[in-house]
């Protein structure tokens, strides 16, 4: 039976490549908007004639929904951190990796082809046997991937514990990439906010 996947976990994996989505959606939207403003002449002949308080509140509104759209993304990507930093610790994880590989076990000694596929590369490149350990096989039926082609001995790790150690290794560079685009986000709710002010400050002249 395949292991039940946390409820949670789906959900952050929905949340963020809906929010990877919708920002690239965004940014391609404003950037072909502005391509069409800056090559449009006669919007510079509209510019001329605006009334300036109107074209003040426009702007600023303009920024202030910028702001709001970009803080709401912020605080769930954040959100989302939390959740995968209280529901996805080591253990857990190590024992859904586990199962799973224990499941496409049983699936390739039932001649599921593509079970018997994934369990060999996994076995071969990460050096390890089974889902627990080799008793995940019958003694007499484990394949020659659990074994080391140096010394021909079984291997005593499972996948389960090769992968978390593989991930783990690579989490630091997935959480460098990922806290620097936070960081990049939150400098430009700082900036917008301050371009916010000024523009707040300068529509006074006009009111």
């Amino acid at each position: 039976m395949a292991p039940h996947v946390d409820p949670a976990t789906a959900w952050m994996k929905y949340i963020i490549f809906t929010i990877n989505f919708v920002i690239w959606v965004m940014g391609g939207a404003i950037l072909g908007l502005g391509i069409w403003i800056r090559s449009d002449s006669d919007f510079w002949e509209y510019h001329r004639g605006l009334d300036i308080p109107q074209y003040y509140q426009a702007s600023l509104a303009c920024f202030f929904t910028y702001f709001v759209i970009l803080l709401i993304i912020v605080l769930l990507e954040l959100s989302s951190a939390g959740l995968v930093w209280k529901h996805a610790d080591g253990d857990r994880f190590q024992q859904f990796l586990t199962d799973s590989i224990k499941d496409a076990i049983d699936k390739s000694q039932h001649e599921d082809m593509d079970a018997l596929r994934f369990t060999e590369l996994l076995q071969l490149h990460l050096e390890c046997c089974g889902g627990y350990d080799f008793h995940d096989y019958h003694l007499d039926d484990i394949p020659q991937s659990c074994s080391s082609d140096r010394t021909n001995n079984v291997y005593i790790h499972g996948c389960g514990e090769n992968i978390r150690r593989y991930l783990e290794q690579k989490a630091g560079a997935i959480g460098g990439v990922a806290l620097g685009l936070v960081l990049i986000q939150i400098l430009c709710l700082i900036f917008t906010g301050c371009l916010f002010c000024i523009l707040r400050e300068d529509s006074k002249q006009y009111s």
